[in-house]
């Protein structure tokens, strides 16, 4: 197996963090906190390191990567369950993020089109992805994320110079603390979404490079995503982004300058579809990987296909509409995401950190082959 740059390792976390981040974090905080909204993502700083810091921590003290670590510290029994578990909850994160994002194409850009139409597609890609293996795969979000962010620091600098109202921020003092601990928790358990650290971690081929490559990733998300929740409010002000299905897109279609520069939102949904493509391979292959190893087999590559019918069955029917795919953003999915996500690997870092040695002797346990 082929090690993997710390570079790579921060694109990977910036492609499997944000791309959703962007579809999710804007609207439910202006519900939350309107014009505060702002401050939520802020503090989810301080807790995203806590986060990074526990996965780097199961990371540095196992001697296998995820999922095979499940096994190292909760036993061979409890492990392979936990590894069947984690097959079906992260096939259901990837069904909701391609739900997600359908439901923001059919509404905004091409209503009308079946959304099974958008589905097969967005499958398609991503299992030739799979099937090409991890190295190729961790490449190409390499590459997007290296032309999505500039082209998204692009747009949003674009937004800055339209015209704006500082007072919509006001007032700051006005703030509901129950409300900004759910808006801060929700913002920041979407980083987990780095969960994906877990499995390349040990492919890595400079610790201290990873850390910096860690603690960049989260200085990145939390940047982009203040400066957008910020712009909605600076624009459309609270009330009126409140109603909005998706503000960082309205941000795009409304920059105008000079009446030259217009309609820049296709540069947006192209960059979008990328990072799409990107964190929902990343998400599928670790449920992949999960069921590799809970039943020994030697490749999770024959199991793409089978699995992207049920992704795409899943995707289809998880929801009825867009206010249904709300009401799952809003509550269903960041609990998801804190049972699977974090709960899961605090037990795991808790059961380290008192445990003087593992259930059983990692050299027993054989690891999935990634190739």
């Amino acid at each position: 197996m082929q090690r993997i740059s710390s570079f790579q390792i921060w694109a990977t976390l910036i492609v499997m963090t944000i791309p959703i981040a962007f579809l999710e974090v804007p609207k439910r905080q202006l519900e939350a906190l309107g014009n505060n909204a702002w401050i939520a993502v802020l503090l989810a700083l301080p807790f995203g390191l806590l986060i990074y810091a526990m996965y780097m921590f199961i990371i540095h003290r196992s001697q296998t990567p995820f999922p095979a670590m499940l096994e190292e510290h909760f036993g061979s029994v409890a492990g392979r369950l936990l590894q069947i578990f984690y097959f079906v909850m992260e096939l259901g994160i990837a069904a909701f993020g391609i739900r997600l994002f359908v439901e923001f194409v059919e509404t905004n850009v091409l209503p009308g089109t079946p959304i099974s139409v958008y589905i097969v597609i967005l499958l398609v890609v991503c299992f030739s992805a799979l099937k090409s293996g991890v190295q190729t795969f961790v490449r190409t979000f390499e590459i997007i994320a290296v032309l999505g962010l500039p082209l998204t620091l692009l747009i949003l600098a674009l937004g800055c110079i339209q015209p704006l109202n500082p007072e919509n921020l006001l007032p700051i003092s006005n703030i509901d603390l129950k409300e900004l601990g759910i808006a801060t928790a929700s913002t920041s358990i979407i980083l987990s979404r780095g969960f994906i650290i877990l499995v390349l971690g040990k492919l890595a081929n400079d610790w201290q490079g990873m850390r910096r490559a860690v603690i960049g990733a989260l200085l990145t998300y939390v940047f982009l995503l203040t400066l957008t929740v910020m712009l909605s409010i600076l624009i459309f002000g609270a009330s009126t982004a409140q109603i909005l299905s998706f503000p960082t897109f309205t941000i795009i279609r409304n920059i105008d300058i000079a009446q030259f520069i217009q309609n820049i939102d296709i540069i947006f949904i192209g960059v979008w579809i990328l990072g799409m493509f990107a964190t929902t391979t990343g998400t599928w292959f670790i449920s992949l990987l999960s069921l590799q190893q809970a039943l020994r087999l030697s490749s999770y590559r024959f199991l793409t296909a089978p699995t992207a019918l049920i992704l795409g069955v899943f995707a289809i029917a998880m929801a009825e509409n867009i206010l249904e795919v709300h009401i799952l953003s809003n509550i269903i999915i960041p609990f998801l995401y804190g049972v699977v996500l974090f709960f899961i690997p605090f037990l795991m870092f808790l059961r380290i950190l008192f445990a003087s040695t593992s259930n059983q002797s990692a050299k027993s346990i054989p690891v999935q082959n990634m190739d």
